[in-house]
Formats: structure tokens, C-alpha cells, sequence
């Protein structure tokens, strides 16, 4: 990785798991990194503390990952109190397991919104203000291309629908 120092970096669901991981790789490599979380703002500011401690400016915003336009906002505030941005990580995901006759729309409509539509969301924020050089990184799943047990129609589903989006 190359030397991010005075990058800014936004990472969604940087809380735990592999979003804080990768928030603290940013933070290592010289990145002022924001990150969201959904609860535990504890966690959070854990996490914020430990980015701090490479001596690069962190910061935890509260977003629902369910409402778009909450991911929206807390771009928009990472963009307020860096003054820029240079990295979006869309990290935050949601991972259920039902087969498709247990399948409701409302399971739809939510897995679609975390897993899809905020990464839609975050991604028209950040490219108001990304310049030469500014990277858009999504996580996905290899379960986007194949899925090989049953119950997890919709999250192939929606981690296709990212893959593809990122290809456009």
C-alpha cells in the first residue's frame, strides 16, 4: 500500500470485524479515517482511539446503515470535518441465511438497503468530492459470482448488484 499520509479515508461500518481492521490499516499508513457506526458507540470511539494513536485525526459517525440517506449524511459530515475526502471503503453489510420461500419482501427491502442502496448512497457523496486519484473500495463477496448452499439467494443477490456497480 502506498504512503496515505494527508489522505482522508471513510470507512462504513468501522466499528468492528474487518471494517475496524481495515480503518486501522488506513490510520497505520498515515490516513485521517472516519468511520460509522449503527449501536455501539463505545465500540466506536475504541476504535477511534486506537486510529489516533498513528497520529493521524479519527473520528466515529453514527449512521443506520437501513437509511441511505443517514449513510449520506455522515459522508457529508466526514467531508465537513476532514475538508475532503479521499477513500471510501463501503465495508458495512448485512449477512442472512433464508431459503426463498421463507423469503419476505420486507427481507428483501432490508438486505437491498444495507447491502446496496447505502453503498449507492455513500458513493454519490463522496464522488462530489473526489479527486484524481480518490478510490472507491467495496467489499463483496465471492458468493456474488456463486453460492453454494442454499438460503443465501438475496445476499448473492446483492453483493452481485455492488460487483456490478463498481464495474459501471
Amino acid at each position: 500500500m502506498a504512503d496515505l499520509k494527508g489522505k482522508k479515508a471513510f470507512v462504513t461500518g468501522g466499528s468492528r470485524g474487518i471494517g475496524a481492521a481495515i480503518a486501522s490499516q488506513l490510520a497505520s499508513e498515515g490516513a485521517d479515517v472516519a468511520i460509522t457506526y449503527s449501536k455501539s458507540a463505545e465500540t466506536a470511539h475504541q476504535v477511534v482511539s486506537e486510529i489516533k494513536q498513528y497520529g493521524v485525526n479519527g473520528v466515529a459517525i453514527q449512521a443506520d446503515a437501513m437509511q441511505a440517506e443517514s449513510v449520506a449524511a455522515a459522508v457529508k459530515e466526514a467531508i465537513r470535518q476532514f475538508g475532503g475526502l479521499d477513500i471510501l471503503v463501503n465495508n458495512a453489510g448485512i449477512f442472512e441465511l433464508k431459503s426463498v420461500s421463507e423469503t419476505t419482501l420486507e427481507d428483501f427491502d432490508r438486505m437491498m438497503q444495507v447491502n446496496v442502496r447505502a453503498v449507492f448512497a455513500a458513493v454519490c457523496e463522496a464522488v462530489k468530492v473526489m479527486g484524481e486519484g480518490g478510490r472507491i473500495i467495496t467489499i463483496g463477496s465471492v458468493f456474488g459470482d456463486v453460492m453454494p448452499f442454499t438460503g443465501g439467494s438475496l445476499y448473492a443477490m446483492s453483493k452481485g448488484a455492488v460487483a456490478a456497480m463498481s464495474q459501471g
